[in-house]
């Protein structure tokens, strides 16, 4: 998934000046270009905001600028105002398109477990995961679906399929789980001993016959 978000070179304007015009300020760098200053319509920017996520590839496009009309960015940060908690400063990153680079991607659980209706909890135990590869290839959301997960099962790194990008986490590490409540558990764990007791039992009846019969003989 990649968006587009029109930009335009900065003049030698000051900061505030330009955000009480309603732009932001920006600068675009990477390894294979010169750093570019930028300015951003404020309310194209809370658009973008809205539909990427943290790896999200951008479609930056610069007017008024020939050698750089189109780029592919990730947003590397954002700065905010303490107080209204507006955004007041972005940088871009623009990657080596043929070298791979480390993102984390953030996860989304769609669905509800049965073990959710038969009274689990969910247990999310990562809300990203990082991978490595190239930035064409980066996924800008990963969708781990748990209609079918029951108490006490869960979604590992193994059970997802990243394309062409490595998950840098063990295959075996669980990325949700279903969990039974604490009381639960403990029902389960009596209701297991019972049973062990109850076989226990039953499998010592014969031999304490068969023993009583062998003395009588």
């Amino acid at each position: 998934m990649s968006v587009t978000l029109n930009t335009k070179l900065r003049s030698d304007g000051k900061a505030n000046a330009l955000r009480r015009e309603g732009l932001v300020p920006a600068i675009v760098y990477g390894p294979s270009m010169e750093n570019i200053p930028l300015v951003i319509e404020r309310r194209d920017l809370h658009e973008l905001f809205s539909r990427i996520t943290r790896s999200s590839r951008i479609e930056l496009s610069i007017s008024d600028h020939e050698e750089a009309e189109m780029l592919d960015v990730f947003v590397k940060r954002v700065q905010y105002n303490p107080i209204t908690d507006e955004p007041i400063h972005v940088d871009f990153y623009h990657p080596d398109p043929n070298t791979p680079l480390k993102l984390h991607v953030p996860i989304k659980v769609i669905g509800e477990a049965p073990g959710q209706k038969a009274g689990g909890f969910l247990n999310v135990l990562f809300d990203t995961v990082r991978v490595y590869g190239l930035s064409k290839d980066i996924p800008h959301l990963i969708t781990l679906d748990i209609s079918e997960l029951e108490m006490g099962e869960g979604i590992r790194v193994r059970d997802v399929d990243f394309g062409d990008v490595t998950p840098l986490l063990s295959p075996e590490r669980a990325l949700v789980t279903i969990v039974a409540p604490r009381g639960m558990e403990l029902e389960e764990e009596e209701e297991e001993e019972e049973m062990l007791e109850t076989a226990a039992a039953e499998e010592g009846a014969p031999a304490e016959e068969s023993e009583g019969e062998s003395e009588e003989g």
